[in-house]
């Protein structure tokens, strides 16, 4: 579709560092946005600057949320809402210790689709976008929940692109690498700076524009592309690889 008047997208998390890039970009093209959002205090900023409409949202409240959008036409979503949680290893952490990140990224996804696809077919129009992560098809030691939350995303988009199949809505996962989105923190008790400090500053990061201009560019597709799934990664970044561990070697 074409990006401009006329258009309404819904970016969840979308006062958070890629959805609030994301939602400066798309406002600039004319589109009529709604940055949903737990964060109240970032609300009228972000909307004086951007003319956007931030209201509350709190994607792991089914209920607020199909109230909340129950009477919109929403043409984009893109799913930015997400959390990271406590880092560790699989066997040490708490059974419940992934249970706010479940609810968020893959049970806040369901509920974001649930009040919002169903429209876009009625319409035969739409596109949906979600956030995977690189962590979702690569091991990724220190978050395994995490990890396993993206896995989901993964799998759900590529669902919902098989249940569209013969509609005009397309559907696109934006798998990023490390991202200085001040999302980190959550592994360190909130602390940005020492964040920074361990995972930023020592590496080449991707920034949150970054990832917004990627998602843009997909949304301005021509209609009859979809842009399945991309990943988007620092340029001296790989992943992959084999380790191998010597015969004699200790430990």
């Amino acid at each position: 579709m074409t990006l401009g008047n006329g258009l309404t997208a819904l970016v969840t998390g979308g006062t958070g560092g890629i959805g609030a890039q994301l939602v400066r970009r798309l406002c600039a093209d004319g589109v009529e946005v709604i940055a949903g959002s737990i964060e109240r205090e970032k609300f009228d900023a972000l909307a004086g600057e951007t003319g956007c409409e931030a209201i509350y949202l709190d994607v792991t409240d089914r209920q607020g949320l199909l109230d909340a959008l129950a009477d919109r036409e929403i043409d984009i979503v893109v799913a930015c809402a997400g959390a990271l949680g406590l880092s560790g290893k699989t066997y040490e952490l708490a059974g419940d210790a992934g249970r706010t990140v479940a609810e968020v990224n893959i049970l806040g996804l369901q509920n974001t689709l649930e009040a919002t696809v169903p429209g876009m077919v009625a319409r035969n129009r739409g596109h949906v976008v979600t956030i995977g992560s690189v962590a979702g098809l690569y091991p990724s030691l220190g978050q395994p929940v995490y990890s396993a939350t993206k896995a989901a995303v993964h799998n759900m988009t590529l669902n919902l692109r098989m249940e569209l199949y013969g509609t005009d809505i397309r559907v696109s996962e934006v798998r990023p690498g490390r991202v200085a989105s001040g999302m980190h923190r959550e592994m360190f008790g909130g602390d940005e700076a020492r964040a920074a400090e361990l995972l930023y500053d020592p590496y080449e990061c991707l920034s949150c524009d970054d990832v917004a201009g990627c998602i843009h560019w997909i949304l301005s597709a021509p209609p009859h592309v979809d842009v399945t799934q991309i990943e988007i990664m620092p340029t001296h970044h790989v992943i992959g690889g084999v380790r191998f561990h010597s015969r004699g070697a200790q430990g």
